[in-house]
């Protein structure tokens, strides 16, 4: 009994260890990857061996792809925006299979290509799907990313759009919440006389 406790105590560091590694280095790959001012050949040498030939990149413009286009539309990302990345929280969780996860990051995109006038902020949330290719080396795990995927929301584009912003999240937002309460009032009404009347036919 102690021993199987034992094992299933040290099986779990292990898996802890593990995942804290992967947390740091999905953590190392999101700054590389976001940070626009990386030169091409660092991406090459410390991104693109964790990229599986089959990868598919999927944001709200696009979807598709394999190793040899990422690698051209991460190196197009960083010449032709100026973007860092600030990371709020970032979790790696493995699958029931033990050899497929998911790491999940949630920051601000901040462009900075007009940084003298405005750094335009944009909450996004990156999802990075991978499989293990060896899991015995803990401290050091291999592993290669199938899906990336990128998730900002149009409405949070608008809000950073100085005055534009202003207008839409003070007045647009507003206006619509009130238009929306009336319009399902409305509905209430419709539905409430709706009933009644089936009732009276009945």
């Amino acid at each position: 009994m102690s021993e199987t406790l034992t094992f299933r105590s040290k099986s779990a560091a292990n898996q802890a260890k593990l995942i804290s590694q992967l947390e740091r280095q999905f953590d190392t790959i999101t700054q590389l990857l976001y940070t626009t001012n990386i030169p091409s050949p660092v991406l090459d040498r410390q991104v693109l061996p964790y990229i599986a030939d089959d990868i598919i990149f999927k944001d709200p413009w696009q979807e598709g792809g394999n190793k040899q286009l990422y690698r051209i539309g991460m190196k197009g990302f960083h010449n032709i925006f100026h973007f860092t990345f600030d990371t709020f929280q970032l979790n790696v969780k493995l699958n029931e299979d033990g050899m497929t996860g998911r790491c999940i990051v949630d920051g601000i995109m901040n462009l900075q290509q007009f940084s003298w006038i405005y750094t335009y902020p944009l909450r996004s949330i990156f999802v990075y799907e991978f499989r293990l290719l060896n899991c015995q080396n803990i401290d050091e795990p291999q592993f290669e990313i199938f899906r990336h995927e990128e998730m900002w929301s149009f409405a949070d584009m608008i809000d950073g759009i100085p005055g534009v912003g202003w207008m839409y999240k003070n007045l647009f937002r507003r206006s619509f919440g009130y238009f929306f309460v009336a319009v399902s009032a409305l509905s209430c009404v419709i539905h409430d006389r709706f009933i009644q009347t089936n009732k009276k036919k009945q």
